[in-house]
């Protein structure tokens, strides 16, 4: 995907354009009768946004090619539509409680209204995530500028598909990567027979196994974990390892923070960071300066957790550095992530460690 047509189908997205929609997905089973009443008899719908979910229906609404007829803020303004075929929509949980059940009833009965449902009843719709979408809408022209930096055609493509799938309230539907492949991925950079890995939030142990998959030779590795008992079942499965192997791994318990940070703990010629802390991504580049000047490593960092990730995230390294160049690939979620929009991968590559040179 070029520069041009990524930044163009971005705008399409926040202009809520959905024909770009890569498929659909089946809805809960209470919509079918909605669609049918909608669509082959012409009954409009009503929207009770009463609620925290109210705005999130009405997007999910559309992904149905179903636009609200009217969006009323509460039960009680059904008295105020003029007569016609109506079907109502509830977004509120409340809906089964006996009072508001007894009012709802009473007005629609006034206007002969006889369906309603709540699509959150059979299946639980994900409310969206505003803290995105209000980011997205604020930095149009900073996404467009970090379309216009980043290196590859597959970057754009993910980085675009990505923002679709939240504005959309959709699957991430393009291609994941494995995995076992996540931040140390070989398409992505080239492999050194003396890597230095500082790994920032080590869990029990992960992702050193995957980088031990994928490396024979390394110096050292270096895993930072705060959990003590994240902690101890890191050390736990380290001693899984042969002895040549494990003596060169060092567990480092402390939280990173202004005091404990990459520059102040690491005395090393680091040549891979990789993290997945929860947000704090950006924090822990900004306690790393001095090594990422000196050193110049891989920067292999989640950017899924927060909204920032998109644009300050990336482009603060790229102030560090013009030597770096951003990719970003997405890697295959946990089971537990339906929409699989987790495990956005960026990474900041110096152009002497480009696996494929543009």
């Amino acid at each position: 995907m070029s520069i041009e047509e990524s930044i163009e189908k971005f705008n399409k997205i926040m202009d809520n354009d959905l024909s770009i929609t890569h498929g659909v997905y089946e809805p809960p089973n209470n919509i079918p009768i909605l669609r049918y009443k909608h669509f082959k008899e012409n009954y409009k719908v009503i929207v009770i946004d009463d609620s925290k979910l109210g705005k999130s229906c009405i997007r999910w609404l559309k992904t149905e090619g179903i636009i609200p007829y009217k969006i009323l803020s509460s039960i009680n303004e059904i008295k105020n539509l003029p007569n016609d075929k109506y079907f109502v929509v509830l977004t509120n949980d409340s809906h089964k409680t006996v009072s508001y059940n007894k009012l709802l009833l009473k007005e629609m009965k006034n206007k002969n209204i006889e369906y309603s449902l709540c699509p959150y009843d059979y299946e639980k719709i994900v409310k969206h995530d505003y803290n995105y979408i209000n980011y997205l809408e604020k930095n149009k022209k900073n996404i467009e500028t970090m379309l216009s930096l980043l290196y590859d055609d597959e970057s754009r493509e993910t980085y675009v598909e990505y923002i679709r799938s939240i504005m959309n309230y959709d699957f991430y539907r393009l291609t994941q990567h494995p995995t076992w492949n996540k931040y140390f991925d070989s398409d992505v950079f080239l492999k050194l027979e003396n890597e230095c890995v500082v790994n920032c939030g080590s869990s029990n142990g992960d992702t050193l196994f995957y980088f031990l998959e994928n490396y024979e030779k390394f110096y050292k590795y270096f895993a930072l974990e705060s959990d003590e008992k994240r902690v101890l079942e890191c050390r736990c499965n380290i001693n899984l390892l042969p002895l040549n192997i494990s003596s060169k791994i060092s567990i480092i318990d402390s939280e990173i923070n202004s005091s404990n940070s990459i520059d102040n703990l690491i005395n090393e010629e680091v040549t891979i960071i990789n993290m997945d802390v929860e947000g704090m991504e950006l924090d822990i580049i900004k306690g790393a300066i001095k090594t990422i000047k000196k050193y110049k490593p891989v920067i292999a960092c989640c950017a899924y957790h927060l909204p920032s990730d998109l644009y300050e995230l990336p482009m603060f390294i790229k102030n560090i550095s013009d030597d770096y160049e951003i990719i970003y690939r997405k890697y295959a979620s946990t089971t537990r992530n339906r929409f699989t929009n987790a495990e956005l991968v960026m990474y900041a590559v110096p152009k002497n460690r480009l696996k494929n040179p543009v």
